[in-house]
């Protein structure tokens, strides 16, 4: 399965002014009117705290909705491994060393279209320990510039989010190439066809899907003005998710038909994954003040 993390930066977007086109800027963009509005009230996403009882979305996702589950398992991992070193660096009395922030970072082969279509293509909402998201109560560790302690809380962490993620990482790598075959379905690609067309009726010209987030990526550095990205990017994300409906409408029956099929032939490895891993986010969200959540729209 491939993760895509388009793009990670804060509220990063295309500037449309520039020319929206695969192979650069000489033809002219869509004027802000031809963008569809976002759907729903413009107001950062939030997050749903809450460990659901059954863990197949969060480990076998079939639908974007599914996702934000998975999402929200993934960024449990990053935040027990971010405690971690928290913890770490206080003990040996060093300082936090620069490290990314956890965040909950989309999924490109089973997009989130409602989320999507609200917020845009760019925006990774952030996983926030309890404590550091009250705020005062836990600034971040000031200590000593040491380089080899700092490397090895570093270490630390990582083993931490990957025991989180060696739970279930094994049963959800056999899952991926479902997904992946899915894609590459024929009536998938059939339907991908119209993608091209669509996004053209919003001045967005482009070959194929992938086209449309090298777009993204290539353009995104043009971007200095953060609201100025932001209303780009949603407007790009509304007309994605417009857009890819009629895709994720022939991709989703299939998806859920295939994990149908697949957790008949991995019974028994979901029976042991439900009698150990809830269980284990319960033990890790007491040591260390965490609370297991998804990012919702």
């Amino acid at each position: 399965m491939k993760k895509r993390r388009i793009i990670a930066a804060v509220l990063s977007a295309v500037v449309v002014s520039t020319g929206l086109t695969a192979c650069g800027a000489s033809a002219p963009g869509p004027s802000a009117s031809s963008l569809p509005a976002p759907s729903g009230v413009v107001s950062p996403p939030g997050v749903r705290k809450g460990v659901p009882e059954d863990i197949t979305a969060m480990v076998l996702p079939a639908t974007g909705v599914d996702t934000r589950l998975t999402r929200g398992l993934d960024g449990f991992a990053q935040a027990v491994g971010h405690a971690r070193l928290r913890e770490c660096v206080r003990r040996q009395g060093v300082g936090l060393p620069e490290v990314a922030p956890p965040a909950y970072i989309g999924w490109s082969d089973l997009p989130d279209l409602e989320f999507i279509g609200r917020h845009g293509l760019t925006l990774n909402v952030p996983v926030l320990p309890e404590a550091e998201a009250e705020g005062a109560d836990s600034p971040d560790p000031v200590g000593r510039n040491d380089p080899a302690a700092q490397r090895r809380c570093g270490q630390d962490a990582q083993a931490a989010t990957r025991e989180v993620k060696d739970l279930y990482a094994p049963l959800q790598s056999r899952w991926w190439p479902e997904v992946s075959a899915v894609r590459d379905d024929p009536r998938t690609r059939e339907a991908l066809r119209g993608l091209p067309g669509c996004l053209e009726r919003y001045g967005i010209r482009v070959d194929d899907q992938n086209g449309f987030f090298a777009l993204v990526d290539r353009t995104v550095q043009r971007i200095e003005d953060a609201d100025e990205a932001a209303r780009a990017d949603r407007g790009l994300g509304a007309a994605y998710s417009v857009c890819m409906a009629p895709v994720e409408a022939v991709r989703e029956p299939l998806l859920v038909k295939r994990r149908t099929a697949f957790q008949a032939s991995h019974r028994d490895e979901l029976l042991a994954l439900r009698r150990t891993l809830l269980p284990r986010i319960g033990e890790l969200e007491r040591r260390y003040g965490l609370s297991f959540a998804r990012p919702v729209p």
